[in-house]
């Protein structure tokens, strides 16, 4: 299994996944701090939240790429065959794959907020805390969810394109929540109750990713916020479904 992690990490440093992402976070961070200055009031507020969601966007993107096309190649270039012809069993390749790939993001995000905390000395320490444990544990899921989409589909743009799927919807699912809940909302519409339906029960089975990372703390501290009870219960409970379900596909495949 250790074998396994170093190879991934190995492989995020060929593909200069660590250097690329960098440099993208590297100029978020000044397109943020131009945008926040051009702000009227509390310029310096403005910019760590435009930094807080735009490092969180490219991050998260970046891991989805990195492990749908690693998958992808692995299985064309038929690398996945020699590691399972070593004694390692397809349920401890499976959780050796999303350990390395879990190792590979908390390695992205860490020195982040190093830097963050330097740079930004305004910014709330407890928020800068809760912001990067709640994104390390929402990181441990977009990999889970890129790990089962590029075992299942064949094709790595496929399973790319089903992942930003999975992340905009949960991303976007506290918004139509309040849509829905809001007065007048999709009431005046026809399929207005098929859709709140829809919505509800989607909200219900995926996770909601809205409720990880959220700039506020980093702007305004955690105050008497207890949401980490929420992302914390979920993704102790969508890790080890996705792995399941990642698992058992894999051990459907014939080599």
């Amino acid at each position: 299994m250790e074998t396994t992690i170093r190879y991934i990490f190995l492989t995020a440093i060929r593909d200069w996944l660590f250097v690329g992402l960098f440099v993208a976070v590297f100029l978020a961070f000044g397109i943020s701090l131009f945008l926040g200055g051009t702000a009227m009031v509390e310029q310096s507020q403005m910019a760590t939240s435009y930094i807080g969601g735009s490092t969180r966007v490219i991050l998260l993107i970046g891991l989805i790429v990195f492990v749908c096309f690693h998958v992808r190649r692995a299985f064309e270039n038929r690398e996945i065959e020699v590691i399972l012809s070593r004694p390692i069993s397809r349920t401890a390749f499976v959780v050796a794959y999303w350990l390395g790939f879990a190792v590979v993001a908390m390695l992205l995000i860490l020195p982040l907020l190093v830097c963050m905390g330097i740079f930004l000395p305004e910014i709330s320490l407890a928020g800068l805390i809760y912001w990067g444990v709640s994104l390390i544990l929402e990181s441990f899921i977009v990999v889970a969810f890129a790990l089962f989409a590029a075992l299942v589909m064949r094709s790595a743009v496929s399973s790319v394109l089903f992942c930003f799927g999975f992340y905009f919807i949960g991303r976007m699912m506290g918004f139509f929540l309040y849509v829905l809940d809001s007065p007048g909302g999709l009431r005046g519409m026809d399929f207005g109750t098929w859709v709140g339906q829809g919505l509800k029960f989607v909200s219900a089975v995926l996770p909601r990713l809205d409720l990880y990372a959220q700039s506020k703390w980093l702007v305004s501290g955690i105050g008497n916020d207890t949401s980490y009870q929420l992302f914390v219960t979920q993704t102790v409970i969508y890790v080890p479904l996705l792995l399941a379900a990642a698992l058992w596909d894999f051990k459907h495949k014939q080599f």
